[in-house]
């Protein structure tokens, strides 16, 4: 969306009448930002227009987006930081929300697309797989169990049988199948 104030020619500092132009967006992050608490993120957002249009950044509810210490920083160039952090320092207000780069000038302002930020937070899991019971002949299904905070995260990748004998999924689904089990 751009608002144009005041299209037009401006007069610079020295009298000299330059054409100006609305702010453009160059560079914006794309719409999902997934980063992990231990190495933090930064995200950047530029414009060109003239005069040099300010980057500001906005909440998806339109409020602005402040500095929080040792949390989150607004630097000079446009780019919005989040500083890596502990576990106990997760703030779902900030590290899982909507956000918008907004570029203005004199002559107007365009905001960006909204951006949904989530902050992976590292934590220790355990991987279940419970007990099947099947009659010989028949088909077990055998399911690996995984803790519903790390489910978008982990891969199968093998099974393993008798701490020494991997068995690879076959395909994406990570399902493996095996004959004679005993």
């Amino acid at each position: 969306m751009l608002v144009l104030t005041n299209p037009g020619r401006y007069v610079s500092g020295r009298g000299v009448v330059l054409d100006s132009q609305g702010p453009v967006l160059v560079s914006e992050p794309r719409s999902s930002v997934e980063f992990s608490n231990d190495t933090g993120v930064m995200i950047h957002c530029s414009a060109h227009g003239s005069p040099l249009p300010r980057i500001d950044w906005l909440m998806g509810d339109g409020s602005p987006v402040l500095p929080i210490p040792h949390i989150r920083e607004m630097l000079v160039n446009g780019s919005m930081y989040f500083l890596p952090f502990g576990a106990e320092s997760y703030r779902h207000d900030v590290h899982s929300a909507v956000y918008r780069c907004q570029a203005s000038n004199s002559v107007g302002r365009v905001l960006g697309r909204e951006i949904t930020v989530k902050a992976v937070v590292r934590q220790k899991y355990e991987v279940q797989v419970r007990d099947a019971y099947v009659l010989v002949g028949n088909t077990g299904v055998l399911r690996c169990e995984i803790p519903s905070f790390a489910k978008d995260y982990v891969k199968v990748t093998s099974w393993v049988q008798d701490s020494i004998f991997n068995i690879f999924p076959t395909h994406e689904s990570a399902e493996v199948h095996q004959l004679d089990m005993q």
